[in-house]
């Protein structure tokens, strides 16, 4: 039987901050910066399973990368995660389904210290599981649960 997902991906604001024209560092809230692919599973070191394409957190976050003053607010309809499939193509025809969850989450400090980036501010994270099966309903359900567990307050149900 084949995997339900091959890839858990994470994508946001990487260690090396560049504006969607190439320009290194931190240039303020107002200004897209280029998505980075912060982590995986299987790590891009496991030898039975191929990489993510190179650029799925461009796929995923296609207009880039947006820093916040601040992050979750039950009142305003713009900061909610927002849930979305993609379909890529493969070199070899193949599709590669992707189901996402984007949302605002805590800059790190080492990356906000590094950058000057203002205390307490937010950016665009987004969280993906890859697959080479159109299950776009349980792969959704099981990133919003990994949601709530992982990046919300309230914890999971």
């Amino acid at each position: 039987m084949a995997r339900i997902f091959e890839y858990f991906v994470m994508c946001g604001i990487g260690p090396e901050i560049r504006t969607l024209y190439e320009e290194k560092g931190f240039h303020g809230t107002g200004i897209m910066y280029l998505p980075s692919l912060l982590d995986q599973y299987p790590p891009s070191d496991h030898k039975l399973y191929s990489s993510p394409p190179p650029q799925l957190p461009t796929c995923v976050l296609p207009a880039g990368v947006a820093f916040y003053s601040s992050g979750f607010d039950s009142n305003d309809p713009s900061t909610f995660p927002r849930s979305y499939p993609i379909v890529l193509t493969d070199g070899d025809g193949s599709k590669i389904y992707v189901s996402c969850i984007a949302f605002r989450d805590p800059v790190s400090e080492d990356i906000a210290e590094a950058y000057h980036i203002p205390a307490n501010s937010f950016a665009d994270k987004c969280i993906c599981l890859v697959s080479r099966s159109p299950s776009f309903n349980v792969l959704r359900t099981s990133l919003e649960e990994i949601f709530m567990l992982c990046f919300s307050s309230s914890g999971s149900r």
